[in-house]
Parts: C-alpha cells; sequence; structure tokens
C-alpha cells in the first residue's frame, strides 16, 4: 500500500521521496527536519543518509528510536487529496559500501554539499559560499573526484508501526496502523481518524 500511494502521488505532482524525521535525545529532546528518503528496500525500511556530527545523529547514537512521517497533497479528479503514512520504528546504520551505493547516485550539488556542510554549527555565509565555489571549480575545470567523505553515513528505519492516513474533501478520513507483532506478523486496525 506504502508504494502505491507513493507512486499515485508522484503522478499527480507531489513530492514523495521526503519525509519527516523526528529524533530524540536519551532525555526526551525531540527534534524533526525533514530529509530525502534515499531508498525504500524490499522489506519496506526507509534509507536516509546524513553527516555523523549532525544533531539527528547526536540523538540516534543516544536513542535510535525515530518516527518519519510522509505528507502527500495532491489534486486528483478535481479532488483534494491528502495523504499520510507514518513509520515508527528503529533506526539502524547501514555498512559505509551501501552508504557509497547511495552518495555515488548522487547529482553534483548534493555531492559538495556532503564535503562542506560537515556538521550543523554554525557558519560564515560568504566562507561556505567561497567553499562552494573552490570545490564546484575544481570537478569542472580541473576533474576532480568526489569521493564520498568519510562523514556520511547511512541508515535505515526498521518500522514496528505505519499509520497510513487518508482524506479527501468533505468525506470521513480513513486511518488503518499496521503494527508489527513478536512473531515479525504485520496486524491492522482501523482507527478514528
Amino acid at each position: 500500500m506504502f508504494r502505491e500511494w507513493l507512486d499515485e502521488a508522484k503522478q499527480y505532482g507531489a513530492h514523495s521521496s521526503l519525509m519527516n524525521l523526528a529524533t530524540a535525545t536519551k532525555n526526551g529532546k525531540v527534534s524533526n527536519r525533514t530529509v530525502v528518503v534515499r531508498d525504500i528496500t524490499a522489506t519496506g525500511n526507509l534509507v536516509f543518509t546524513a553527516q555523523v556530527k549532525s544533531n539527528k545523529m547526536k540523538d540516534i547514537m543516544e536513542n535510535p528510536q525515530v518516527a518519519a512521517t510522509f505528507l502527500l497533497l495532491y489534486i486528483k479528479d478535481g479532488k483534494n487529496i491528502g495523504k499520510q503514512i507514518r513509520f515508527v520504528g528503529m533506526a539502524e546504520k547501514l555498512p559505509m559500501e551501501r552508504c557509497k551505493i547511495y552518495y555515488e547516485k548522487e547529482k553534483l550539488s548534493a555531492k559538495i554539499r556532503s564535503w562542506i556542510c560537515q556538521n550543523s554549527g554554525p557558519v560564515d555565509w560568504n566562507q561556505l559560499k567561497f567553499e562552494h565555489d573552490h570545490l564546484l571549480k575544481e570537478v569542472i575545470e580541473d576533474k576532480k573526484a568526489l569521493e564520498m567523505p568519510d562523514t556520511l553515513v547511512a541508515y535505515k528505519i526498521v518500522p514496528s508501526e505505519i499509520d497510513f492516513y487518508f482524506s479527501s474533501g468533505n468525506q470521513i478520513a480513513d486511518r488503518i496502523l499496521f503494527k508489527k507483532g513478536s512473531n515479525a506478523e504485520w496486524k491492522y486496525e482501523r482507527l478514528r481518524a
């Protein structure tokens, strides 16, 4: 159902590769941000990449429990469609070889960003712009190869819950919650929306 929802949303112009990722410290301080989904595995895990020193990685190192939400808004057959898919689960680090595969598929702008934005610390905009332009020049004019920086990591979210919410116009919203049991089987129930 998840892939069907993403495919339909993409067909009607919605951004289906972005998710809001929520993390929390061990003390419960919550943060969220939008990240690009690099892959959806055959088993339904969501893959994203990040910088080792970023706030999200600090949170995940302390507390690997995360939540991720896709918000899909589009118009289909003249009707406003709203779909939300929420994943709750554990973030698990992937091997560097897998991270390299995702890095190699990146656009040049994303590769440069991986090199110049290696943490969430303060920055002088002019200095950052200079670093960007200098690296871009080296790549284009000098044919410099941008190997993956060792500060880039890939994680997968292994969901234990997936919550599907659908609304259209003035209809009653439909919500289905899937939960993975101890035997790894998924069970579902409808919820009031």
